[in-house]
């Protein structure tokens, strides 16, 4: 049981870290310009926050700077967007809690019992983590405003002919939320083979427990 304990904290772990950076990285999705650059232009966008983007024009052709902003408090949020930030933060929370209560305890005493509610936790955080792949069907990935704000801003320093792709695509957050729905389940799935084998464990000491010899009269 002290091995699936170990074994449970490093999936945890990992999927803690990888839903980390799919909620707070600015890279979950992306779109890909179609045309307009010699090379294709890639905007990414986040659960929080997005990739800003400063556009400069010069001899040689335009040269976009990018940096991580929060979106404008005026862009439209729809329920997609607020269900997939909601979960994000679910999938955290639970998954947190009994990660770092999983370590906290291993640390005081390394053959303490796991906990009943571990796995349901883990995998209450893999259901979260799942949903929070809603933002793909968000204002964020359909019907982007920030994207066509940069095109006219583009048209307004006399390029012409640059367009993006209709939808987004998959990015590196969303990747990592997928990788971490799959390490939230392992972390669950060890936690309830842990569970058993202690419980196996105590059946078996039971059963071969020495009886008392009785008083002599």
């Amino acid at each position: 049981s002290i091995c699936y304990s170990i074994i449970t904290s490093v999936f945890a772990a990992t999927a803690f870290l990888l839903s980390w950076a799919a909620a707070f990285g600015c890279s979950f999705l992306s779109f890909t310009s179609t045309s307009g650059f010699t090379r294709p232009v890639t905007i990414q966008f986040g659960i929080w926050s997005y990739q800003f983007w400063t556009v400069a024009t010069s001899v040689g052709g335009s040269i976009i700077f990018e940096t991580c902003h929060r979106y404008p408090s005026d862009m439209e949020v729809d329920s997609y967007l607020r269900s997939a930030r909601a979960f994000s933060t679910l999938a955290l929370l639970f998954g947190g809690v009994f990660l770092f209560s999983n370590l906290i305890a291993s640390c005081i005493s390394p053959l303490r019992k796991t906990s009943h509610l571990e796995g349901s936790a883990f995998l209450l955080a893999c259901l979260f983590q799942g949903l929070s792949l809603l933002l793909l069907n968000s204002v964020i990935c359909k019907d982007n405003t920030l994207v066509e704000q940069l095109l006219n801003d583009v048209v307004g320093l006399g390029n012409q002919g640059m367009d993006f792709s209709d939808t987004c695509s998959v990015s590196t957050g969303a990747n990592c939320t997928i990788a971490a729905i799959v390490f939230w389940f392992l972390a669950a799935l060890t936690s309830h083979m842990a569970t058993v084998a202690e419980k196996r464990d105590e059946e078996s000491n039971a059963a071969t427990e020495p009886l008392l010899p009785g008083e002599n009269l």
